[in-house]
């Protein structure tokens, strides 16, 4: 491993506590934004995802290592997966905490975690302290040119908005402001590419066992994402095989192990989604990548100096960072294959784009600049070091990278002081879900528009009928069922029926579901909660 001095691991783990305090921007507007009569969510970006990510830690919370799908109301065999947020909630039991304080726990020591890996990764490949920096800051804080088609109102499709803004795999930033799991993945990944680099530099065995937890730990979290560093691994391993002309078997017995390792979990999630039900589930969650010109733009000027980097590196027999060639080339054609989740392999390609991009800054644009005779002769001029105007270009370089994450974490600070709806919910619907929690079962489905049904596996784990895009089967047909309820174009045997099907024993009518239409309650609903905006009502049993 390359050595890191006491003084980078000091600067690396203040500027990791400092970009993580940006990144909580949103979230503390969004808290000190709060009213007793306007709850903050606990969400700036992807509300309905987050609620996925709160219920499986209602989950563990409950006590059980098994996700039963609450986001839906099919009796679904509970499976081992979304185990990370389980994870936490298992942890939190011994804490008093709630599921959304658990989470934010665990985005910033995941976080940490993410920062503090990605140095390291960076620093098997350069050795200039000052580059080092470069290349994490680039991965902290980089991003695309988002922000000038937004400026601009130029975009290349219409109907697509710039990925700096929503495709939050591809960003360090972004990733560390909204999910911890991908942090978690992000520094797993890692791990496991630089323990098989020691492994094959060594041949000591105890990296080759570290690789392969960090991967089978990474697959517990996020099944596809070995296959990322799987692919980078083959590659680097194949491309020296061809040009050393033999086969090494110290790298073909560790890419032996690693896919041996990750069969068992590879088996059970195929077993686990030929269920009907999680099927239906799999099948509506298809995450496709947009077109390439949206991936240029979207990496900007880390993109256009990892290109750079990459060029540069490639005519030089790069030795060990070829590994950083053959993620970037495997992630390019990953994205494209024909498979559900295609932008999904675009996870953790942030840490070698960002060392490139150091690379193509250090070796590539600063002695171009070096080599003007013009530029060193004005410099000479005006009095101003070489040195310090590198230092000056460096800096620039990372600030025009910055404005898209810059952008992302005060406009969602500025929709938690405004008090966006969207991330604010009424006391009296919190209220009402309460209620359901402290005076039912988390089994007892609940029938409720999406709003709902998104807050109430999050707040208390209980199931609904209708809550996520992905999460509840037959997505459309619910949303149209609950629309035909609560807007009168059901009749009060329809209605009933339904609730039998769906085994539903309360139906939620607040905000969201009066917008519907008129809902007027059939005889078989009681009333057992009501406040000002909200209305709970129980299914009567028997005909």
């Amino acid at each position: 491993m390359s050595r890191i001095s006491r003084a980078e691991w000091t600067w690396t783990a203040a500027a990791s506590l400092l970009v993580l305090l940006l990144s909580s921007a949103p979230i503390i507007a969004g808290y000190i934004a709060q009213t007793p009569e306007q709850i903050f969510n606990g969400a700036v970006y992807d509300r309905l995802d987050y609620s996925v990510h709160l219920a499986s830690i209602q989950t563990g919370l409950r006590g059980s290592w098994q996700y039963p799908l609450l986001h839906s109301s099919e009796q679904i065999p509970p499976a081992y997966v979304k185990t990370f947020y389980i994870a936490v909630g298992q942890a939190g039991r011994l804490l008093p905490l709630s599921a959304g304080a658990l989470y934010e726990v665990a985005r910033w020591l995941f976080g940490l975690w993410a920062l503090l890996t990605m140095y390291a990764f960076a620093a098997r490949f350069v050795w200039p302290v000052t580059l080092r920096r470069a290349a994490f800051l680039f991965f902290a804080l980089g991003s695309g040119l988002g922000w000038i088609m937004l400026v601009s109102g130029w975009q290349p499709d219409p109907e697509v908005s710039p990925i700096d803004f929503w495709l939050i795999d591809l960003y360090g930033f972004f990733s560390l402001m909204v999910f911890p799991h991908f942090s978690a993945v992000f520094a797993l990944l890692w791990t496991t590419a630089l323990a098989f680099l020691e492994h094959w530099q060594t041949g000591q065995w105890r990296w080759l066992i570290v690789g392969v937890i960090a991967a089978v730990l990474a697959q517990a979290v996020q099944p596809f994402a070995p296959l990322i560093v799987d692919t980078a691994l083959a590659g680097y391993a194949a491309w020296g095989w061809l040009r050393q002309r033999r086969i090494v078997w110290r790298e073909s017995l560790a890419l032996f192990v690693l896919a041996v390792a990750q069969a068992p979990l590879l088996i059970y999630s195929a077993i686990v989604f030929s269920h009907p039900a999680w099927q239906s589930f799999s099948k509506q969650n298809i995450t496709a990548s947009p077109s390439p010109v949206y991936y240029l733009l979207g990496l900007g000027l880390p993109g256009a100096l990892a290109a750079w980097g990459a060029w540069r590196l490639a005519r030089r027999e790069p030795g060990e960072v070829r590994l950083l060639l053959t993620w970037v080339i495997g992630v390019m054609i990953l994205i494209y294959l024909p498979t559900q989740f295609q932008r999904r392999f675009t996870e953790a390609v942030s840490g070698p784009l960002a060392v490139l991009a150091a690379v193509g800054l250090g070796n590539g644009l600063l002695p171009g600049l070096r080599r003007l005779n013009g530029l060193r002769r004005w410099l000479a001029r005006v009095g101003y070091p070489y040195r310090r105007a590198r230092g000056l270009v460096l800096t620039l370089a990372i600030v025009f990278a910055l404005q898209s994450s810059l952008y992302v974490a005060f406009g969602g600070a500025l929709l938690g002081i405004t008090r966006s709806p969207k991330l604010f919910d009424s006391a009296n619907v919190i209220n009402a879900v309460d209620w359901l929690g402290a005076n039912s079962d988390w089994q007892d489905t609940v029938f409720s528009a999406e709003r709902a049904g998104s807050i109430i596996p999050a707040r208390i784990g209980h199931r609904v009928y209708l809550g996520h895009p992905f999460e509840t089967t037959e997505y459309k047909a619910k949303t149209a069922n609950v629309e035909n309820f609560f807007s009168g174009a059901m009749t009060d045997d329809e209605r009933r029926a339904l609730l039998v099907e769906c085994g539903c024993r309360y139906v939620f009518y607040g905000p969201a579901e009066q917008e519907l239409g008129n809902f007027a309650p059939p005889d078989f609903l009681r009333q057992v909660f009501a406040n000002d905006s909200v209305t709970i009502y129980e299914v009567a049993s028997g005909p």
